[in-house]
């Protein structure tokens, strides 16, 4: 980024300097200027890309997140076993509670119903 003293700037250092020595001070102006640019846009750039990695993620972040996801996953994986567990034993004490309270409801229709109790006996036969 080259930098160039304004046209007004010289014609004054012309007038007080005189040709060769404004066209000197004004080389040794614009030179000192640019250097300063270009040191202070260096210093910029550093200061943006420290500013970015503080804000943006690493590999080395990124790795410890897929760490953790898959952590994550795993625990995932166990409670959903164990909730699959707990659903078979529910659903197994579910049909032992079914079959006993189906053969409670056949003992009262034999017990409360007389023609069933004849059914039976000319079932054995």
């Amino acid at each position: 980024m080259a930098y160039g003293i304004p046209l007004e700037v010289y014609q004054m250092f012309e007038k007080v300097l005189g040709k060769e020595d404004a066209k000197k001070a004004v080389e040794i102006l614009q030179k000192s200027i640019n250097e300063s640019l270009e040191s202070f846009e260096e210093k910029l750039k550093i200061s943006i890309s420290e500013d970015l990695k503080k804000e943006l993620a690493s590999k080395y972040d990124i790795e410890l997140l897929r760490q953790e996801m898959k952590t994550m996953e795993v625990e995932f994986k166990k409670e959903i076993d164990v909730v699959r567990k707990e659903i078979e034993i529910t659903r197994l004490e579910f049909k032992k509670d079914l079959r006993i309270a189906v053969i409670i409801l056949i003992a009262i229709i034999v017990i409360l119903n007389q023609n069933s109790l004849e059914l039976l006996a000319n079932f054995k036969n």
